[in-house]
């Protein structure tokens, strides 16, 4: 069985309300947790979504998307 956790979507956020708008903008599929060590954040949430990001996912306190792939981390996306 694959193991889907690696087809993640990871997004950060400026601040703790960012992370909630975005929550709600993506809806199902999306989880709030601590930010992995290896990412940096300025609030220490983020955001846990399935692909693909889309850009009506952007708001204004989003910092950076990224990619886990075999446990790795790859920026997609920058604000």
């Amino acid at each position: 069985m694959e193991d889907k956790r690696d087809e993640m979507m990871v997004a950060t956020f400026a601040n703790h309300y960012g992370a909630v708008q975005f929550k709600k903008t993506v809806g199902a599929g999306c989880t709030l947790r601590p930010v992995p060590r290896s990412l940096s954040s300025s609030c220490g949430t983020c955001a846990f979504f399935e692909g693909p990001f889309l850009k009506e996912y952007v708001n204004s306190n989003l910092e950076a998307v990224y990619e886990m792939k075999d446990g790795t981390y790859i920026k997609v996306y920058e604000n």
